[in-house]
């Protein structure tokens, strides 16, 4: 099959009318013509374009090869992404055992990172917590005063940060602290009463201080002997 595009060739879309077909052959051909100075090549090309075009029947059949050849193409494009994502290497997972905070990964079972010491316990709400009031939940967690005060590290090779504790709840932990916190990271909180890994979901600024809401992602007790 001839691969030249005769639309192309005429300067006019596939679905162009018989009309502007017509009236852009003959601007085409005046401008081109060899007794006009014009090239001989282009010429004959616009006639061969105008031969296919210019006749219902031949225009038809020819847009009928063009499609199943789009087809072919689209085919043969699908096929090869589907090859290349084959071959692709699958994305890394994550270890159950990776430390949340400085991405360590530890052998299976280990309490607290190898090397940042950061807790390893994911956080869990047992069955009887969660049946139980606002009151009962707290009383299983250690008594924060707002008195207490921690560190905040925000990365695992960076100086701590002193902080004074607000709140401490099942699901995380409020501290004031005097630097801004970003949305999204992960601190690493220590006082006496915990020691956890959080994401910040809020950092609000309060006259000359910064109120930051962090949700745990992993935590221990160390005064208790236990993690949760």
């Amino acid at each position: 099959m001839n691969r030249r595009n005769y639309y192309r060739v005429l300067h006019v879309q596939p679905d162009a009318p018989p009309e502007v077909v017509r009236a852009a052959y003959r601007a085409l051909m005046a401008r081109h013509h060899p007794d006009q100075g014009g090239d001989h090549e282009q010429a004959v090309l616009l006639n061969e374009a105008w031969a296919v075009l210019g006749h219902a029947t031949r225009r038809a059949e020819y847009d009928a090869r063009r499609e199943r050849a789009g087809q072919r193409q689209r085919a043969g494009a699908e096929a090869r992404r589907e090859a290349a994502a084959d071959k692709s290497p699958p994305p890394p997972q994550a270890s159950a055992d990776q430390c949340a905070f400085c991405g360590q990964a530890n052998t299976v079972g280990a309490v607290v990172c190898a090397r940042c010491t950061a807790p390893l316990t994911r956080p869990t709400r047992p069955a009887s917590h969660r049946a139980s009031s606002g009151t009962g939940e707290r009383r299983t967690l250690p008594r924060v005063s707002r008195a207490d005060w921690g560190t905040v590290r925000v990365h695992w090779t960076s100086e701590p940060l002193d902080i004074r504790l607000r709140n401490l709840s099942v699901g995380g932990v409020s501290f004031y602290t005097g630097a801004p916190m970003a949305v999204g990271a992960r601190v690493r909180v220590m006082a006496a009463a915990f020691d956890a890994v959080v994401e910040v979901v809020h950092c609000n600024r309060r006259a000359s201080v910064f109120v930051v809401q962090g949700a745990f992602v992993t935590v221990g007790f160390p005064s208790r002997g236990q993690s949760r």
